[in-house]
């Protein structure tokens, strides 16, 4: 079970703007929250000894960089296994998967793939297929994307 962390206005103001832009000074984050610098850095501590504030990342438009295939793959796997992560171990570690998510439905596993080009998706689906516990896969190639998750911000 989740901790529940209570937030006050003050947090929720800092989760937003470090949410739009973490590269910003404590500075400038503290004058446009209204608190001093120090209090900030005490908040912004605490989130993260909370473990709300997981990590700083980067979001990079894959598609710049030569990865054009972005794929959808839904994942039938054998009876008893969904949530086991040790029998999806080496399926996790393909650097081509971006998330692989256990859900609820027909299907059992989502994963989204980032690959080069149509021979690199194939390569991955063929090694995901070889995988004992996997039984289908139903793949969907992303045409378009209208949101990323980068624009995920309910703070806002």
């Amino acid at each position: 079970m989740v901790k529940k962390f209570v937030a006050d206005l003050h947090d929720l103001a800092i989760l937003r703007e470090i949410r739009e832009g973490s590269k910003q000074s404590l500075r400038t984050l503290a004058e446009k929250i209204g608190i001093h610098p120090n209090t900030l850095m005490q908040r912004i501590k605490r989130l993260e000894s909370e473990k709300v504030i997981i990590k700083y990342s980067t979001d990079i438009d894959y598609r710049k960089i030569g990865y054009d295939m972005h794929a959808l793959v839904l994942v039938k796997v054998r009876k008893g296994v969904v949530g086991d992560y040790t029998q999806l171990v080496d399926i996790v570690h393909l650097p081509q998967i971006q998330a692989l998510y256990a859900v609820t439905g027909p299907y059992d596993v989502v994963a989204l793939i980032r690959a080069k080009d149509r021979d690199e998706l194939a390569e991955v689906l063929q090694k995901m297929q070889k995988n004992q516990i996997i039984i289908k896969t139903h793949t969907f190639l992303v045409m378009h994307t209208y949101k990323q998750p980068y624009e995920f911000n309910p703070l806002l």
